[in-house]
C-alpha cells in the first residue's frame, strides 16, 4: 500500500531542475497566452517548445528512476494519465477537449510536473476553467482562446499543491 500513498500524494515537492521548468514554463504560457487572446493562435514554435520540455522532464524523471530517486508506480502512473488525457483531448478524437495540438502539449507540458493525483486534478480544473470562460466570455463562438485556461489551471493546481502539501 506504501506505493498506492505515493501514486495519490497531493504534496508539490519540486526539485531544483522542476522549480527552474516551472517558471520557463509559465513565462512561455505568458506570451502564448497573450498571443492566443489576440490572434487565436499561437506560434508553431511554442508547440516546439513544449514537446521539448516534455521530453527534457521524461529524460530528468527516467534518470531518476534509474539512480533510484523516483518511485517507478508513480513515473508510470504519472505518464499514463498524460499520455490517456492528451490522446482524449485532441481535435479529431475530442472526448475530454477539442483541442489544437499546441494546446494539447502545453496542458501535457504543465502535467508532467505533478503528481498522479495532482494530473487528475489539473485535467478537472482545467475542463472546469475552460466550461466557465467560454461561458462568460466567448459564449456564441465556436473558436476561443484556449491558453488562458492551461494557465489559469496550471497556477491553481501549483497553488493547490504547495498550500496542500505543506
Amino acid at each position: 500500500m506504501e506505493w498506492l500513498e505515493k501514486i495519490f500524494a497531493f504534496s508539490l515537492d519540486l526539485a531544483w531542475w522542476q522549480q527552474l521548468g516551472l517558471a520557463f514554463l509559465l513565462g512561455s504560457f505568458t506570451v502564448a497566452t497573450l498571443s492566443d487572446i489576440k490572434r487565436l493562435t499561437a506560434q508553431r514554435e511554442f508547440l516546439e517548445v513544449w514537446l521539448l520540455f516534455i521530453l527534457g522532464v521524461f529524460a530528468f524523471e527516467f534518470y531518476d528512476l534509474r539512480v533510484g530517486k523516483l518511485d517507478s508506480s508513480r513515473a508510470w502512473v504519472k505518464w499514463g494519465l498524460i499520455a490517456l488525457f492528451s490522446l482524449l483531448s485532441l481535435e479529431r478524437i475530442g472526448v475530454l477537449f477539442r483541442l489544437a495540438r499546441a494546446d494539447v502539449a502545453a496542458l501535457a507540458a504543465s502535467a508532467s510536473l505533478l503528481t498522479p493525483i495532482l494530473v487528475l486534478i489539473f485535467y478537472g480544473l482545467a475542463k472546469i476553467i475552460a466550461w466557465v470562460l467560454q461561458r462568460v466570455f466567448w459564449p456564441n463562438r465556436t473558436s476561443w482562446p484556449f491558453l488562458p485556461v492551461v494557465s489559469l489551471a496550471t497556477i491553481a493546481v501549483m497553488v493547490l499543491g504547495l498550500v496542500w502539501g505543506s
